[in-house]
């Protein structure tokens, strides 16, 4: 049973948070990739991803799935050197 706006029932998602994250060394990793493949899937509508299936749980699945080879570039977020607060004038 899906779970509506209510609040009733319950709907389990495919892929659990503890299957992405055996698969990242963080949340922001994850993510990142994800997002990178569901951009990629999305280049091109109908031959990456079949009719009505979303970009974004077939990113999910090929993720967890080890089909989606990622290298993150840069730093991520709280890890910057300076920190942030008010502009002096």
């Amino acid at each position: 049973m899906k779970k509506d706006r209510a609040g009733e029932g319950e709907d389990k998602p495919a892929v659990s948070k503890e299957d992405i994250m055996e698969r990242s060394e963080s949340a922001f990793e994850a993510v990142v990739a994800i997002a990178k493949e569901a951009r990629r899937l999305n280049a091109v509508p109908g031959v990456y991803i079949g009719e009505g299936e979303k970009p974004i749980p077939r990113a999910v699945k090929n993720f967890v799935d080890g089909k989606v080879d990622y290298e993150i570039e840069g730093d991520a977020p709280g890890k910057r050197k300076k920190k942030r607060g008010k502009k002096s004038k």
